[in-house]
């Protein structure tokens, strides 16, 4: 990961952040887009969008990925004694005694969780000091905001904060290096909530059609999806599978990729560990794909207390590369025209071979 990759990297994994809350990211996001002179708009929602665009024959694809991470909104303050709801995933086991952040005000205020959750995923919270003020106020674990450990990047939220900087960075080389190319840049909000925000892609019609959807995110590492083997081609998730061939597309490129660049390395999984935004695009009958980031820790559940979520940095780099690849050549149309070919061709060479004399009838 070089230096201007890794800058990104740590100034969006620091950024707070939870459902409903994701005001600090799309402050950045903003401000990000505007220094570049990329164009940047939002829907009735909140969901953000960055186009950029060069080249009369620059076909369209959009990278989406999810503003937010588990935390918790305050309910209401009685000086230092405070009442939250959990907003998202979560282990019980980290209540009470769970350390937390709490952000009023753009002030970082440190906690913990004095009670179990009720039944609504409401719970009371200590405060170190008494907020500037409740209204709008929200949190998440008191983890690390973001370290370097060799090629591991340990975090308080990659999921999807790492899906964030990562198109920010594609959208930045693109940039600079002044590549035809067509790419959405859409940021949701609310994901962990129930895809709210990509509801709102589908109810605003945000996103056209005629765009192919390719949605990153950062997903329980497993088996053939392992930290540091390379960003994932996610085939489906828990619930549905997505668009082949969109999935082929991308598996074409990637083989283009290894073939290109030694260092670069991809996997290919189903990514069972839980439900991302491209299953309800799918459900509108939308053309998606899927990448991912192999994650530990996920939802910062460790053994006992939390933990900070796990990515590579390679793994990273490996992102952006390939999503700049497939910025340049999205998966648009009927992409597996060549593999129909081949077996046709294989199929017609030895057709003679399968004949029979007598077909029986069945």
């Amino acid at each position: 990961m070089n230096k201007r990759l890794r800058k990104i990297f740590l100034d969006v994994l620091a950024l707070p952040t939870a459902p409903f809350h994701e005001d600090a990211v799309a402050a950045f996001i903003r401000r990000f887009a505007r220094r570049r002179g990329i164009p940047i708009t939002a829907d009735r929602y909140g969901n953000i969008v960055l186009r950029y665009t060069k080249g009369d024959q620059a076909k369209s694809v959009a990278l989406t990925a999810h503003m937010d991470h588990p935390g918790f909104e305050i309910l209401n303050a009685e000086g230092r004694d405070l009442t939250a709801r959990w907003l998202g995933a979560c282990d019980e086991r980290h209540f009470p005694g769970g350390r937390l952040t709490i952000v009023s005000e753009k002030n970082e205020i440190r906690g913990r969780a004095t009670s179990a959750l009720d039944d609504d995923k409401t719970f009371t919270v200590r405060a170190a000091s008494p907020l500037p003020s409740p209204e709008n106020a929200f949190g998440y674990w008191g983890l690390t905001p973001v370290t370097f450990d060799g090629d591991l990047i340990r975090t308080k939220g990659a999921d999807n904060l790492a899906s964030c900087a990562a198109i920010l960075a594609v959208m930045d080389r693109l940039n600079r290096e002044k590549a035809d190319a067509d790419l959405w840049g859409v940021f949701t909000r609310a994901e962990e909530v129930g895809l709210l925000g990509a509801g709102g892609i589908v109810r605003a019609r945000t996103v056209p059609r005629r765009v192919p959807i390719i949605v990153l995110e950062t997903s329980k590492a497993l088996p053939g999806a392992e930290i540091g083997g390379g960003p994932v081609i996610r085939v489906g998730d828990s619930m549905c599978v997505f668009d082949p061939r969109v999935e082929y597309a991308m598996h074409s490129t990637a083989r283009d990729l290894v073939r290109k660049k030694r260092k670069f390395g991809f996997q290919r999984q189903l990514m069972s560990g839980g439900v991302c935004e491209a299953t309800l695009y799918i459900l509108h009958n939308m053309v998606v794909g899927a990448l991912a980031f192999p994650l530990g820790n996920y939802h910062n559940l460790g053994k006992r207390w939390p933990a900070e979520e796990i990515i590579s940095a390679s793994d990273a780099a490996n992102m952006v590369d390939l999503c700049i690849a497939l910025a340049i050549n999205p998966p648009v149309g009927e992409t597996r025209g060549p593999m129909k070919r081949r077996f046709s061709a294989s199929f017609k060479s030895r057709e003679k071979r399968l004949l029979v004399s007598r077909p029986e009838n069945i």
